[in-house]
Parts: C-alpha cells; sequence; structure tokens
C-alpha cells in the first residue's frame, strides 16, 4: 500500500519560452502551463461544465484528480485541463490491460477512485487516468477527462439527469472486481457526510456555462445528493470489490 511519504507533488508542464515581469523578490514572469483545451460538442453538450464540477467534487473528498480552470473563448468558455509533467519518473496510460496491477499497487486510491466515480456517474476511466507503474517509490495515481460524467453521463442534458436517478449506472468500472471491500467503506462514508449545501456550492456556478443552466445545475446537485444517499447500493451494482477467498 503507497504511503503519505512516497507520493510526490502533483506538478504541471511549463513551457519553456517566459518573460521577466517586474523586479520583484520573487523574480516574477509571464509563462505559459500547457494544457489540453476541451469544449461542448454534439455528442458532449455538457462536456466544459462537467469537467469543471467533477474537478470540484474530487478536490472535495480528496481523490487526486489533474487540474483544470475555464478559459475564455470567443464561442463560449471552454476547459483547460493541465498537462502533468513528469519529472523523475515516467507515467503510463492506465487502460484495462494494466488495471489489476495498478489496482494492487494502489489499494487505497483505486478504492477511493472507484467510489468517487460510482458517485459522479463515471463509467469511462480506462484510458483517463495515469500512474507511475516502474519500479518506484514515487507513486502518483491520477485521475483524467470527466467530460463523460455528471451531465454528459448521457447524449442530452435530461437523459443523463434521468440517468443519474439509477443505481444501476455507471454498469461497470476500470477497476470491477478488484478492490478490497473494506477499503471501499471510508469513501462511502466519506461522501455520505457530505451536506447538501456543499455538494450545491460545488455544482451551482454563478451563470450559465455553454448550454448547461442554472436550472440544470440545481436539479444535478440535488441528484448527487440522492446518489450519496444511494451510494452503498450504487458501489454494490457496480461490483468493485473482489470477490473474497473461502
Amino acid at each position: 500500500m503507497s504511503e503519505e511519504r512516497d507520493r510526490p507533488f502533483v506538478a504541471y508542464t511549463l513551457s519553456g519560452v517566459r518573460q521577466a515581469v517586474g523586479h520583484g523578490a520573487t523574480a516574477p514572469e509571464i509563462g505559459d502551463v500547457e494544457a489540453i483545451i476541451k469544449q461542448d460538442g454534439g455528442e458532449s453538450r455538457a462536456q466544459v461544465y462537467s469537467e469543471y464540477v467533477a474537478g470540484r467534487l474530487a478536490a472535495m473528498v480528496g481523490v487526486t484528480v489533474a487540474a483544470g480552470v475555464f478559459v475564455a473563448h470567443a464561442r463560449g468558455l471552454r476547459y483547460a485541463s493541465l498537462k502533468i509533467a513528469e519529472v523523475g519518473f515516467a507515467l503510463t496510460d492506465i487502460e484495462a490491460e494494466h488495471a489489476a496491477k495498478t489496482a494492487a499497487r494502489y489499494p487505497v486510491e483505486a478504492a477511493n477512485l472507484a467510489v468517487f466515480d460510482a458517485w459522479i456517474c463515471n463509467a469511462d476511466r480506462a484510458g483517463n487516468l495515469r500512474a507511475n507503474l516502474a519500479q518506484s517509490t514515487d507513486n502518483m495515481l491520477i485521475g483524467l477527462d470527466h467530460g463523460g460524467s455528471l451531465l454528459s453521463v448521457a447524449d442530452t442534458i435530461d437523459a443523463a439527469l434521468e440517468r443519474l436517478r439509477r443505481t444501476d449506472w455507471p454498469p461497470g468500472h476500470l477497476f470491477r472486481g478488484m478492490v478490497d471491500r473494506r477499503l471501499l467503506q471510508p469513501m462511502i462514508e466519506r461522501i455520505q457526510s457530505i451536506p447538501d449545501e456543499v455538494i450545491q456550492d460545488a455544482c451551482i456556478l454563478s451563470g450559465t456555462v455553454g448550454s448547461v443552466m442554472l436550472t440544470d445545475q440545481a436539479i444535478l446537485a440535488e441528484a448527487l445528493a440522492w446518489r450519496r444517499d444511494h451510494l452503498s447500493e450504487i458501489v454494490e451494482h457496480t461490483r468493485l470489490a473482489a470477490k473474497q477467498a473461502d
């Protein structure tokens, strides 16, 4: 099991071009941080909003995901997911064939992430997770790309809200059947302890984001409160827990 002292800081990639600005004691510079820029599309009308809110929810419960911010564009807000720097070790893009090895090396982190994904209705974790799998004491597992969760879990916002009210969604997970049942409970309890108003603060922003109106945001907060209350049942349906030996 990884320990806190073995976890490096999550750092992001800075471009090589910088310009000094001012003469402060901190030697400030203007520079660019590399990012993957995302926008809403025909198949994901709530991509930008869902990415942003998923990051807020992850920070709330202590799940490590790549940081991201809104960026202004002439056609509306877009989402910039910051590019993770690999300093001293290489990160692997975790696909299905890496899942068992990843869950074995990061049992607590895998359990926490899987429960979080069950809560936000994220069935798209394979390929959207990076981890250090090399022989190293630098333990890092970090989630990426939550544009298929929350209000993007279906083709339309209305369909997504209906799906969010079901305990049988998501239908599975990258770590399905690979997690110690005992490790699932702490994150379940952490999420279940979140008050309604805190969920509302994370979901209801200061205005419309793309096609996601304030009413949609408020209904999402209600749906997440419902999923919080039914989280044990949702996790059970997702079948995350490994089978116990007789």
